[in-house]
């Protein structure tokens, strides 16, 4: 659920376990991703032994696995695994996105108005975002949701004070809330925020959606029916419960219950899932060119060299375009990349980990989808 690009080196104990190799990586270039891999499984205390929390990382190369392995444990004394099992946090993004944008492509019809479409205002989905409009003020739009410029608080970093961010709160409890609250500015300028993508993941259950009932929870479910997604569920799911990476943290956690996460952070998968994901965004099996092209979009300047677009980070350097996102939740840290030489060059590299706040992987996956477009 938190901010990106930061940047250290940690000093590790690397727990090594067999991975896979499939499209063609020699031994050299197994073993040198396998170790900046490995640099980044740190042990630590958890009470009454000391515990190597897992990382998982998969590398592809034009959609073809090259690495796919795990190192330290998922849980104490069970080792981690391409196929073992991470809450992903802000990676979710990429799906609720995705699961709006096919609603704007199936031009999904709105109750006395216009299709679905990126400049529909959010109140004629949403009835409680009304209170939002301000009469100097463009109307915050879907648009705005997707691109993290509706410049309304973050509700992660700023609860609304009838809410207990330790505690269990329901979707219709804190949509309730934030209607209570006052955008910061007006719509148009960037500001990572969680609030959003709940408030997206609201969008598509919306009874003002005439579309046959659904809930956000089965919109993402289709989409990862899709792509193939095979081990990929919510945080809750109790099929996945019993294959999930235990979290190491140390003190008690918020925004860990209920709702908060809906939309947001609220999805747990694997790297191989993740790399399926990825795969199928590019060749176009989940949306449109046309969509992807949206979700990909320079649409809101972040700094001097990237910009958001709807689920994705971009940025371009040195002809090559990186689409990327991290997650951190109490617990877990991730991160998910893909870079595009051109439509059919590209490589992707997704790492996941059940240790919290776990620096560096943006560089880590940097690295490692060079080394992948360099082979």
């Amino acid at each position: 659920m938190l901010r990106h690009f930061r940047i250290a080196v940690l000093i590790a104990f690397p727990v090594v376990l067999p991975g896979r190799c499939l499209a063609g990586w020699g031994e050299a270039e197994q073993e040198k991703a396998s170790a900046l891999a490995a640099a980044f499984v740190n042990p630590q205390p958890t009470g009454e032994h000391e515990q190597t929390p897992g990382l998982s990382v998969a590398i592809s190369r034009n959609g073809r696995i090259l690495l796919a392995k795990g190192f330290g444990e998922a849980l104490p004394s069970i080792p981690a695994t391409a196929e073992t099992i991470y809450q992903i946090g802000s990676l979710t993004k990429q799906f609720t996105a995705a699961a709006v944008l096919g609603l704007i492509e199936q031009k999904a019809p709105v109750r006395a108005g216009a299709p679905l479409a990126l400049d529909t205002p959010v109140e004629a989905v949403l009835p409680t975002a009304a209170a939002w409009s301000l009469d100097d003020r463009p109307t915050i739009t879907v648009r705005h949701l997707l691109t993290m410029t509706s410049n309304l608080p973050n509700f992660t970093r700023t609860p609304p004070e009838s809410t207990d961010p330790w505690g269990t709160v329901l979707a219709p409890y804190l949509l309730d809330a934030l209607s209570q609250v006052k955008p910061l500015g007006g719509p148009g300028s960037f500001e990572y925020s969680n609030t959003g993508y709940f408030l997206l993941a609201e969008l598509i259950e919306s009874p003002r959606l005439e579309i046959a009932p659904r809930s956000y929870r089965d919109a993402l479910r289709e989409l990862w029916t899709k792509a193939g997604l095979k081990d990929t569920g919510f945080h809750d799911d109790s099929a996945l419960g019993k294959r999930l990476a235990g979290p190491t943290y140390k003190r008690r956690p918020a925004f860990l219950y209920g709702d908060w996460l809906k939309g947001s952070a609220d999805v747990s998968s694997t790297v191989l899932d993740l790399q399926a994901w990825n795969k199928a965004l590019i060749e176009g099996r989940v949306l449109s060119d046309a969509m992807v092209r949206e979700m990909f979009s320079e649409a809101a300047r972040v700094d001097v060299w990237s910009w958001y677009g709807m689920g994705w980070f971009v940025r371009r350097k040195d002809d090559v375009l990186y689409l990327t996102h991290s997650g951190s939740l109490p617990g877990y840290t991730s991160y998910n990349l893909i870079a595009r030489k051109s439509t059919s060059e590209w490589s992707s590299v997704t790492i996941l980990t059940n240790s919290y706040g776990v620096e560096g992987l943006d560089e880590l996956a940097a690295t490692l989808s060079e080394m992948a477009l360099s082979d």
